[in-house]
């Protein structure tokens, strides 16, 4: 399957179509030897891509994902598992007509990477434009992401989404 993001300009991202890409365990998303801090952007990139299939392949499969977003979009409660994963990404589809994450410094401390960077995102009901926003991406021992937390204002998100 030919993977196309929402930077390939056939594509025509409007918020709707969800992008994946078959993991391989060869591919350039999953191959072994990558720092943690890579890893990181990788998601990044995946996400901003809305590659879900290269996310998971970087997500330890009882993955506990706490966006702020979710405190909205689930419940209050964590995204848990690829299973939670595929809800949030369908959150989003459902929810944002863009959402784009922009990483501005990663930094390794431990067996986590803190990234520093902002937010930006347009709804039906308003817009979300560089909110400051923390992630902290916490790896198991196999080297896959097993925790990640986003910090960052919850009532701009609350506001963009009309809630």
């Amino acid at each position: 399957m030919t993977v196309r993001s929402i930077h390939d300009p056939s594509v025509g991202y409007n918020g709707a179509a969800l992008v994946t890409a078959t993991a391989r365990p060869n591919h350039p998303m999953t191959a072994p030897g990558r720092t943690r801090t890579e890893i990181a952007q990788l998601l990044f990139d995946a996400f901003n891509a809305r590659e879900l299939d290269a996310t998971l392949a970087l997500l330890h499969p009882e993955i506990v994902f706490e966006p702020v977003s979710g405190a909205v979009l689930n419940d209050g409660e964590p995204y848990r598992g690829h299973e939670g994963m595929r809800g949030y990404y369908a959150d989003v589809q459902a929810h944002w007509r863009e959402l784009t994450v922009d990483p501005i410094h990663l930094r390794e401390a431990g067996n986590a990477v803190v990234a520093l960077g902002h937010v930006s995102g347009a709804s039906d009901a308003g817009v979300l434009r560089e909110a400051p926003t923390t992630w902290v991406f916490k790896f198991g021992d196999d080297g896959l992401v097993a925790h990640i937390q986003i910090f960052s204002d919850q009532r701009l998100a609350r506001e963009a989404l009309g809630l």
